[in-house]
């Protein structure tokens, strides 16, 4: 069980439950804006809680970063979900790509998760090298992706937007949509 799941598993005093949240709110907004490198006591000096508060709450810094990161990897899972669901694979592929680049600049934190093995996102990894999997069969076989085009390319040219977002973030911010939409044109077969 993990801290997540044990704190929901019984009612917190209305003082607990307030330091959890300041530490998740903390721990959301610094993971998002810096990465995963914060350290554990920055995020504890930002919610003004002392670490044993912290580490009641969330015992290992992966737990906090599972628990900070809940949301997006949920709204991610929900449009993968409906990527594989659509009718036409291409527009499924390209939708679910579009989306996963767009939460990686978006927060740090997600970026990183995404681009380091034994992460706290590991289950959005794996949904992601699965999605994307069906979804470039489908697009293989529906003719709308080119034929030497595997689902680990595809996983590599998201993962290689990551140097991209964080080189642009303040003098281009919106730079790696333009390189996006002209890679996705790349691999589309019309």
């Amino acid at each position: 069980m993990s801290a997540a799941d044990s704190a929901r598993a019984k009612p917190l005093r209305a003082d607990a439950a307030r330091n959890r949240a300041q530490i998740l709110d903390a721990a959301t907004e610094a993971f998002r804006d810096r990465g995963l490198e914060v350290d554990v006591r920055e995020i504890a000096r930002l919610a003004d809680v002392g670490m044993g508060t912290l580490y009641r709450h969330f015992s290992t810094k992966k737990s906090l970063v599972e628990a900070a990161l809940e949301a997006k990897i949920v709204e991610w899972e929900q449009r993968a979900a409906a990527a594989r669901g659509s009718a036409g694979a291409w527009q499924g592929l390209r939708a679910l790509i579009e989306h996963t680049v767009e939460l990686m600049a978006a927060n740090r934190a997600f970026l990183d998760g995404l681009a380091v093995e034994e992460s706290a996102v590991e289950a959005c990894q794996s949904h992601l090298r699965q999605s994307l999997g069906d979804l470039v069969e489908r697009a293989h076989r529906e003719g709308s992706l080119r034929a030497d085009v595997s689902a680990g390319d595809i996983g590599l040219f998201v993962l290689s937007f990551g140097p991209i977002v964080l080189a642009t973030k303040s003098s281009e911010p919106d730079a790696w949509r333009r390189l996006l939409a002209v890679l996705l044109d790349g691999l589309h077969v019309a």
